[in-house]
């Protein structure tokens, strides 16, 4: 996974007015807030595609529908999308599902949220 695909999903994330960070939170806490992750599989594709998957994982101390409403919010905003990066790869982002996580804590709520990444490298 390229840092320009990493970059396009945070700047998409933001922009859809979603608190969003990669790896870690740093920021002042602002409930709901989402943290992303991702895995890369090993390439096996002679057209230079890279799979990998984005976990997003969304917390809040008030109610699930908090949640909820960010997820759909996600959903529809990586619904099958795709577009050219400034590097000249090819994005594809899929929503592939998402769960809720128990914390342990009763006040704390999670969301997993899984996104399919395919990208297809130009050089």
């Amino acid at each position: 996974m390229t840092i320009d695909s990493l970059k396009f999903i945070s700047d998409t994330l933001t922009g859809a007015g979603i608190n969003y960070e990669f790896w870690e939170w740093t920021s002042p806490v602002t409930y709901p807030y989402f943290v992303g992750e991702y895995s890369e599989s090993e390439p096996v594709n002679e057209d230079g595609m890279q799979e990998s998957e984005v976990i997003l994982n969304g917390f809040t101390r008030e109610s699930y529908l908090e949640l909820e409403t960010a997820k759909s919010k996600i959903e529809t905003l990586f619904s099958n999308m795709t577009t050219i990066l400034p590097n000249g790869n090819g994005l594809a982002i899929f929503y592939a599902g998402s769960f809720v996580v128990p914390t342990g804590d009763e006040e704390l709520k999670k969301i997993e949220i899984h996104l399919r990444i395919n990208e297809w490298k130009v050089n």
